[in-house]
């Protein structure tokens, strides 16, 4: 596997991991009804960066537009998370915002024309 690759795989699986936590997090607050834009975002992040680094050790032909499907997730993620004060919500933007420009950086290197894009 391309080294690059190895760079993403990092900073997706810990985004996955931070939005896990942030959303767990999240559902043990007394705040869980003005958290729930939150929660449901990072369930969705969480579950982008895990199919992006299932689809990636396969070597799928779906990395290119899941790079680019990641990529905007965690940044709706990292958006949200970031207008609340919880530790676990601000650990989560910072993550997503990383995991972001790396899917972004791939992406712009690799050449991906936008066209193959599934949004």
């Amino acid at each position: 596997m391309d080294e690059r690759y190895h760079a993403l795989l990092e900073k997706v699986w810990h985004c996955a991991l931070m939005a896990e936590k942030c959303a767990t997090s999240c559902l043990t607050s007394e705040r869980i009804g003005e958290l729930a834009p939150c929660i449901r975002l990072s369930f969705d992040c969480a579950e982008t960066c895990m199919q992006l680094v299932r689809a990636v050790k396969r070597q799928s032909v779906l990395v290119p537009s899941l790079l680019r499907i990641c990529d905007y997730i965690c940044q709706l993620c990292a958006e949200e998370c970031d207008k609340h004060e919880d530790d676990a919500c601000q650990q989560c933007a910072a993550a997503c915002l990383l995991c972001s420009e790396a899917c972004r950086k791939l992406t712009d290197d690799n050449k991906i024309p936008k066209s193959t894009s599934l949004m």
